[in-house]
């Protein structure tokens, strides 16, 4: 079944075939202007964007796919490793004939643009990540307490169970509440979410996300994978000071690894910083494509 899309003013859509795979495609804004991609996390899709679309569809071209699995995007069955994700991205601004791009991105979206810049860093002239953890942690042990922060991945990652708790709906409920702390949800705004994340293989999707980052990118990530892989790309991150994805996120560990890369703490601002702070976002990403 396919649900109806949310609409959005100034906002137009398309589906764009890369890698195998349909992606499903918003955009707004000048055909000649700046060109902007903004990258979702979960468990959201283009959407969440909404408010910062429109306000820098009046100087940007905006471009805000689904990612592969999630809004209204082909989920296919396989793939959900980060890197595939950023591949993904990059053939998009193939089949969109776009040299040249600045970045956005939102928890999974924003560890999906890290991967990006570091994979073409030609192909992006800034990027403004939200909401996620740099990618350059000390190799040492996670504490309990941070492991313990990860719970609901476990959940959803564990074969059967997080597939079927999408379906139902409530563990998105709970996320998408309990993570938010400037501002609520309304009832529609969380069923925009919901609703698509009960259709079976966007659920399956989900659990895919997270089954593949413990199984497969958890260990390297701790390791050190990325601590031979320079960031070169103008960066600012923007964590929330009560998202509790970042608690324990220190802002000083990357100047080895990303000398061009800035963290900002924004107060009283939880995880979904670009729905609980649109106007800062849009602030901030004007003043850093800018420099």
């Amino acid at each position: 079944m396919t649900l109806p899309l949310p609409q959005v003013e100034g906002i137009t859509h398309r589906d764009v075939t890369v890698r195998g795979i349909r992606l499903h495609v918003a955009e707004g804004g000048p055909q000649d202007a700046p060109p902007v991609l903004l990258l979702h996390g979960w468990p959201q899709h283009w959407w969440m964007w909404r408010d910062v679309l429109v306000d820098l569809a009046r100087d940007h071209r905006v471009i805000a796919p689904d990612l592969r699995g999630l809004g209204w995007s082909d989920a296919p069955r396989r793939g959900y490793v980060k890197q595939e994700l950023a591949d993904d991205n990059i053939a998009l601004l193939d089949a969109l004939g776009l040299d040249r791009v600045d970045l956005i991105g939102h928890d999974w979206g924003a560890f999906t643009g890290f991967l990006i810049c570091l994979t073409a860093p030609e192909r992006i002239g800034h990027f403004l990540g939200c909401s996620i953890p740099h990618i350059w942690p000390p190799r040492e042990r996670p504490s309990l307490r941070r492991l313990s922060q990860l719970w609901y991945q476990v959940v959803l990652a564990a074969p059967g169970v997080g597939q079927g708790l999408m379906r139902q709906g409530e563990l998105t409920r709970k996320v998408l509440t309990a993570a938010r702390t400037h501002g609520r949800y309304s009832d529609y705004e969380l069923e925009q979410f919901v609703s698509v994340l009960k259709q079976p293989e966007h659920a399956l999707a989900s659990a895919q996300y997270y089954r593949s980052f413990l199984l497969h990118e958890l260990k390297p990530l701790a390791s050190g994978a990325f601590h031979d892989r320079p960031l070169s790309t103008k960066t600012l991150l923007l964590w929330g000071t009560d998202d509790p994805i970042l608690r324990g996120a220190k802002t000083d560990e990357h100047r080895a690894f990303a000398p061009e890369m800035e963290i900002e703490r924004v107060p009283d601002t939880g995880h979904f910083l670009p729905e609980e702070r649109p106007g800062l976002v849009v602030e901030r990403a004007r003043a850093l494509f800018a420099r």
